[in-house]
């Protein structure tokens, strides 16, 4: 990969925001491209601390890492780890907090009724 910059960002899930910071990288042309700021939302791929999936998912960006110095060393890092950044796919440009808020309470209902069945 080009010399590229660090996105430190949280998944945003049907239960909202994950505790955990992941680490996602982009080429110095994207970065221009799809001009990043914190707060935006990414679409990438759903990982954990176990797993990389294809599924795709949202993570809201918390931090831009520019630095080269800093760069160098997550990137140094990611190939002692042996587990990649994964790459931001595109900036998600029509998102809709009162949605994602729908979608958490839609979860807790599924949820809810999971609950329910499994008590009958």
């Amino acid at each position: 990969m080009e010399c590229c910059k660090i996105i430190r960002g949280y998944y945003l899930t049907g239960l909202g925001q994950e505790e955990l910071a992941y680490y996602f990288k982009v080429t110095e042309e994207q970065f221009e491209d799809l001009n990043l700021k914190v707060g935006d939302i990414m679409i990438t791929f759903y990982q954990n601390q176990e797993v990389i999936t294809s599924i795709p998912a949202l993570v809201r960006v918390a931090s831009l890492i520019t630095d080269k110095t800093i760069v160098t060393q997550y990137l140094n890092s990611e190939k002692i780890d042996g587990f990649p950044m994964l790459p931001i796919v595109e900036k998600y440009k029509n998102f809709d907090p009162i949605v994602f808020k729908h979608i958490m309470e839609m979860y807790q209902n599924m949820k809810e009724e999971i609950t329910q069945l499994k008590l009958k």
